[in-house]
């Protein structure tokens, strides 16, 4: 048998088992490559692929048992039998012999796993060689190790190595798709997201947790080895110091102020580069980060007196800084109801004004398990979050207690008359008019704004001081959303500018739901889909604030409503510009020809695409059904035309189609047809030609035979 015929026989040499997910965006280049990371990133089941693809691969899985230059040179004998390295070959001899046989394989490729077994300085020394030899440019190498190699270490520090840590080892999105299909064929779009969010890439965790079966993540990981697994191959191969640095950066992620200035750790950056060449932490954009289920098994590693301490640190540090969200999810964990209180003390005034109704209810909810409330302006926020989430006994009950302690009356016992006024008004409206009256007036007199308001309750309000103008079809937002979004208000119909384009992007969303309610989870499915932030609710209700906030001059401001996670947007505000566009869709979704003659003046030029620039995955979505919509109206159209020997208009019809479809062969067909019944024969020839090497260009390919055949028999006498 010859060498070549027993290197393509080993079909997986470093023992993978069977499936494994292929490695799409790895290429291996010349030279040589280092692939560098703890474990779990799938460093050896890569190196199974590269033995399968490429036969003519040399492989050695090292194990501690090399670590001497006898079983080490024995390793390349047996990897390389052509190279006939003898026993009596000194290493140096071997290395030659190996190098030449690699060189000769034609693609050669030397694959070595577990290279951070080998501590021996002369077997490093042997494995160095190899590395020079590769460098030569006469075979490829790679090595995969959980710990740079000292042997391998003045490669890499010259820059002659390419060297792969977690970040390039991190399973993508589609590769994740590809492990869930093997091992969890039935699992929801939601829970892949959730999924690659909760396994930051780390393979072996998301294999686990498929194979769990489970739809909660952190049970799966509680249910599994995973904690032993991190435990003993990741965590004990530390040494002291930089596990302990370890376990506060999984506890605790920040950035460097926050390490320096909160917990006062000036040594946390140095450790966490140390941490990153090892493949523990990934960097990315400056900031480091690890696999949220590896923070979840670890967060209990910390004694608790650590972990209590370092809570504290950081809760300070982030109410200073008026990082709420981030303070608050610390405060979860803790349950550090004192903290969450304080926030509420000094800042539920602007959480209020900024509607952070979701932050507010956290901290209620912190706050509910840890004893009374001592401050009243945290119960009057708290008042205002569960009028709010349509919680009226415990907003009585909270602007109670606030009100209990003063003498007389006070801002909170009159926002309790204002809100029982407004909430009961309709039951007896002689009564609870003067309630809410008296309520304005002394807020009007102390200089105090007045509280959130649905519309429902600000409508009545409006109603009872007699301050606002009647709503009427006037005060509508008027909405254009093809040729870009564009939403206007007022008299004058003066352009809405909001701080962030997804304010205006959100309306559009729910405007294709026709004015039913949106759950949450969707809408932030729809915004954020695989690349959802941590602090995803906050940043939502930051753009229905924003969004509020311009409205509110047009008297628009409660356009959006919120009841039990769900979101409604009062369509009887919106007057779309664009309602023709739709009902074109719906007429060329039913091939009704008399519908599009009514709107053929809107199809002589394309109406735009949808949303403009937005870059969504939902409005892409829906930009390509507008335009097919589009297509199919004007072909339809021109269909129509050319059957009643219209031909100038089916030509016009038909042209704006192609525009959009150029590949369209039927399309080709019909101004085919058009030219010719036209009498303008090089007309035709120039847009099947043009359309011919439109494919020989980007596809290397021809028309087909049936529309040559259609060119050649309107064109017979041309061709």
């Amino acid at each position: 048998m010859k060498a070549n015929e027993t290197v393509s026989a080993q079909r997986h040499p470093f023992g993978c088992p069977e499936p494994f997910v292929r490695r799409e965006g790895l290429a291996v280049p010349d030279g040589l490559t280092l692939i560098c990371c703890c474990a779990g990133y799938g460093k050896t089941a890569y190196l199974s692929q590269l033995a399968n693809d490429c036969p003519q691969s040399a492989c050695l899985s090292l194990g501690y048992s090399d670590n001497s230059e006898r079983r080490l040179v024995l390793a390349l004998a047996q990897a390389l039998p052509e190279a006939l390295i003898g026993a009596d070959d000194d290493s140096r001899d071997a290395v030659c012999k190996a190098a030449e046989a690699l060189s000769g394989r034609g693609d050669g490729l030397l694959l070595i796993d577990n290279a951070d077994v080998i501590t021996s300085p002369a077997c490093g020394a042997v494995l160095s060689l190899l590395a020079d030899a590769a460098l030569t440019g006469r075979f490829r190498a790679v090595f995969a190790s959980r710990t740079l190699p000292a042997y391998l270490l003045p490669h890499v520090t010259d820059g002659k190595a390419a060297l792969w840590s977690a970040e390039k080892m991190r399973f993508t999105a589609g590769e994740m798709k590809s492990l869930a299909a093997a091992l969890a064929p039935d699992l929801s779009e939601t829970a892949h997201g959730s999924l690659i969010a909760f396994s930051g890439g780390w393979c072996v965790a998301a294999a686990v947790l498929l194979r769990s079966g489970s739809d909660d993540l952190h049970e799966a990981a509680d249910s599994s080895s995973l904690s032993e697994y991190v435990q003993g191959l990741l965590i004990d191969q530390l040494p002291c110091e930089l596990k302990q640095r370890f376990l506060q950066f999984a506890f605790i992620q920040g950035d460097a102020d926050f390490y320096r200035e909160g917990l006062r750790l000036n040594d946390m950056k140095s450790a966490l580069f140390r941490l990153s060449r090892l493949g523990l932490v990934v960097r990315e954009e400056g900031f480091f980060t690890c696999p949220a289920v590896m923070r979840y098994l670890l967060s209990g590693l910390l004694p608790s007196e650590q972990r209590n301490a370092l809570m504290e640190q950081a809760s300070d540090y982030y109410i200073r800084h008026k990082r709420f969200a981030e303070a608050i999810r610390l405060f979860e964990v803790s349950g550090n109801g004192a903290a969450a209180e304080r926030i509420l003390q000094l800042y539920g005034g602007s959480l209020l004004s900024n509607c952070e109704f979701e932050l507010i209810g956290y901290c209620g909810r912190i706050i509910g398990g840890s004893g009374n409330i001592k401050s009243p302006e945290a119960l009057g926020a708290l008042a205002q979050y569960y009028y709010y989430n349509g919680e009226y006994n415990r907003m009585e009950q909270s602007f109670n207690r606030a009100d209990s302690m003063f003498g007389k009356e006070n801002r909170f016992s009159v926002l309790r008359r204002l809100y029982n006024g407004l909430l009961r008004y309709e039951r007896k409206p002689a009564l609870y008019e003067a309630n809410v009256r008296s309520a304005v007036e002394w807020l009007a007199d102390h200089d105090e704004p007045l509280p959130f308001l649905y519309r429902k309750e600000a409508e009545i309000l409006s109603k009872i001081t007699k301050k606002d103008k009647p709503r009427s079809d006037g005060n509508k937002l008027y909405v254009q959303r093809f040729g870009g979004l564009h939403l206007q208000a007022g008299q004058n119909r003066e352009e809405i500018q909001c701080k962030t384009k997804r304010s205006t992007e959100l309306i559009a969303y729910m405007l294709e739901h026709g004015g039913k309610p949106v759950g949450r989870e969707e809408l932030l499915d729809a915004f954020w889909h695989e690349n959802m932030p941590a602090n995803a609710v906050a940043m939502l209700h930051n753009m229905i604030y924003h969004l509020r906030r311009e409205l509110s001059a047009y008297g628009l401001e409660n356009i959006i409503s919120y009841k039990n996670k769900y979101y409604t947007l009062d369509a009887r505000l919106i007057s779309l510009e664009d309602a023709a566009v739709l009902d074109v869709c719906a007429a060329a979704e039913s091939n009704d020809i008399a519908r599009l003659l009514n709107h053929a003046e809107l199809l002589r030029s394309y109406w735009g695409a949808y949303l403009g620039a937005i870059d969504s995955l939902w409005a892409n979505e829906k930009r390509e059904y507008y335009d097919r919509c589009y297509i199919n109206a004007c072909a339809a159209l021109g269909e129509h035309y050319s059957a009643n020997g219209r031909y100038d208009d089916a030509l016009g019809m038909f042209k704006n189609a192609y525009r959009l479809d150029m590949y369209s062969e039927q399309l080709v067909s019909d101004l085919l047809h058009c030219y010719a019944s036209l009498g303008q024969p090089d007309q035709a020839r120039r847009c099947y030609e043009e359309y011919a090497s439109r494919l020989d260009e980007e596809f290397g390919t021809r028309p087909s035979k049936w529309l040559r055949n259609r060119f050649f028999s309107c064109f017979s006498q041309e061709a």
